[in-house]
C-alpha cells in the first residue's frame, strides 16, 4: 500500500497540478494558480482551473481601459499629461510622458497595449472621466454590463490596490468583449510601432514573449508583486479561436501554461458553421420591390467536441420607419440570428445588398380627383357654354319647325 502511495505522490510530482476540464478525465498541466480557456465565439469553458478564484490582475486591467476609450474619445481626439498621470510608476524606459505633452487618441491606445504604459492609462482615465474615481466608476459599470460579477476596479492601469481584484473568468469575459473592438485587436497584435506627441515620436516595442508562440493573434501580460505574472492569449487554429488566460503565475510557467491550456481548448473545439460576410441572409420588401439583405460580417461559430445542442440560424428584419424614401447599399437592415436550444447565441448585422429607392405609386384615381378640384372653373364654364349651344340649336329647330307648318297651310287653303 506505501509502495502505491508513494507512487502516486512521485507521478503527481511529475506531471504538477490538474485543472478541471470539461468532458476530460486527462486535462493538461497548469502550473499558474488560476486559468481558463473559452470559445471566443460563444465564450463556452473549455478548460479551467479555479476560474472564480479572486486575483489581481495588474496590467490585464489596460484593456477595460482601452475599451472606455474606444467608447468615449473620438478619433483623433488630444489628451493631455496631469502632473498625477506623469507620477505613475514607470512600466517601461523608452517612453514616459511629461507635464503637458499632448497625446491623440490612436497614439494612447497604442502606448497603452504595446508598452502597457501606466501614465498614459491615467491620462485616459482623467481624460474621460475626470478623475480616477470617476473613471473606476465607470470600469465597474462596464464590467457589470458584460458579466463581470467577480470584478472590483479601483485604478485605470492596474497598479496594486487591495479593493482592485478580478477572477480569470471575468478576464477571459473582458477578453472576448474587447474583439469587438477591431483597434484594440489591432494593438494587442502589433509588436514594434511608433508612437507620437506634440513633442517627439518614439519607436516602441512589446518585450514580451507573445509573438513567439506562433499561433498567437495577440495578447496583453501584467505583473506586480501582489499580482504576479498574469497573462492574456487570443489563439488561433484551423478556423478555430480561443482565449486563454493564467492568473496568479510566475515568468517560467505562464507562456507554458497559456499555450498548453489554449492548444487543449482548440483542440476540443469543432467548427459548427462558417458565415462570410456578403453571403445571403435572406429577403425582405420595401413598398412591393424586394430587398436582398445579406450578412455585414463575417463569423466563424465553434463549438465543444461533443456538443449535442440544436442550433437554428434565422434572418429578423428591421421593421420600416414611417416616411422612409431610401435604402443605401451596405445600410443594416436586420439581424441574423443564432440560437443554442433556442437561447439567443449570436446576432450578425444584415445589410442591404443594393440601394432601393421608393417609387410614387398613387393610384389614377388620386390624379383625376386632383385635376377636377384644380379646373373646375373651367369645366363650369365649358358646361355653360354647351348648355347655351344646345339651347340655341333647339330654338332654331323649333323655329325652322314653326315656318314649315305656316307654308304648308297657306298651302292648303289655297
Amino acid at each position: 500500500m506505501k509502495k502505491v502511495v508513494f507512487i502516486i505522490a512521485m507521478i503527481t510530482a511529475i506531471l504538477g497540478p490538474v485543472g478541471i476540464a470539461y468532458g476530460e478525465t486527462s486535462p493538461p498541466a497548469n502550473y499558474s494558480g488560476t486559468g481558463v480557456v473559452i470559445d471566443s465565439s460563444t465564450g463556452e469553458v473549455l478548460y479551467q482551473k479555479n476560474k472564480d478564484e479572486q486575483a489581481f490582475p495588474a496590467s490585464l486591467t489596460k484593456l477595460m481601459t482601452a475599451i472606455l476609450l474606444e467608447d468615449h474619445v473620438g478619433d483623433g481626439e488630444w489628451m493631455t499629461a496631469s502632473k498625477k498621470a506623469t507620477q505613475q510608476e514607470v512600466s517601461n524606459f523608452v517612453f514616459n510622458m511629461k507635464i503637458g505633452e499632448k497625446m491623440q487618441k490612436e497614439e494612447a491606445l497604442r502606448a497603452l497595449l504595446v508598452i502597457s504604459a501606466n501614465d498614459v492609462a491615467m491620462m485616459i482615465a482623467e481624460h474621460i472621466g475626470g478623475d480616477e474615481a470617476a473613471f473606476a466608476t465607470m470600469m465597474n459599470t462596464k464590467a457589470a454590463s458584460i458579466g463581470m460579477t467577480h470584478t472590483h476596479f479601483v485604478t485605470p492601469n492596474g497598479l496594486h490596490d487591495p479593493l482592485h481584484y478580478t477572477t480569470s473568468f471575468d478576464m477571459a469575459l473582458l477578453a472576448k468583449e474587447a474583439m469587438k473592438y477591431p483597434a484594440i485587436m489591432e494593438a494587442m497584435g502589433t509588436e514594434k510601432t511608433e508612437v507620437k506627441t506634440d513633442q517627439r515620436t518614439v519607436l516602441i516595442k512589446d518585450r514580451s514573449f507573445i509573438f513567439q508562440n506562433p499561433i498567437a493573434l495577440g495578447g496583453k501580460t501584467g505583473f506586480t508583486n501582489q499580482a504576479r505574472n498574469t497573462l492574456i492569449e487570443y489563439m488561433k487554429k484551423d478556423n478555430k479561436t480561443v482565449i486563454a488566460v493564467v492568473m496568479k503565475s510566475s515568468r517560467g510557467n505562464e507562456y507554458q501554461d497559456v499555450q498548453t491550456i489554449g492548444n487543449y481548448g482548440l483542440d476540443h473545439l469543432d467548427v459548427q458553421q462558417m458565415f462570410k460576410k456578403g453571403d445571403i441572409a435572406g429577403e425582405t420588401t420595401f413598398y412591393g420591390e424586394n430587398v436582398l439583405g445579406v450578412l455585414g460580417n463575417s463569423y466563424v461559430l465553434t463549438k465543444r467536441k461533443g456538443d449535442a445542442a440544436v442550433y437554428t440560424y434565422s434572418p429578423v428584419f428591421t421593421p420600416w420607419q414611417s416616411g422612409k424614401k431610401t435604402i443605401a447599399a451596405g445600410e443594416v437592415i436586420g439581424d441574423y440570428q443564432i440560437k443554442k436550444n433556442g437561447e439567443m447565441l449570436m446576432q450578425i448585422p444584415i445589410v442591404s445588398a443594393k440601394e432601393v429607392i421608393q417609387v410614387d405609386t398613387a393610384p389614377i384615381t388620386k390624379g383625376i380627383s386632383q385635376s377636377s378640384s384644380t379646373n373646375w372653373p373651367i369645366l363650369v364654364i365649358a358646361g355653360l357654354l354647351l348648355l347655351a349651344l344646345g339651347s340655341f340649336i333647339l330654338m332654331q329647330k323649333r323655329k325652322q319647325q314653326k315656318l314649315t307648318s305656316t307654308y304648308t297651310q297657306k298651302n292648303y287653303d289655297a
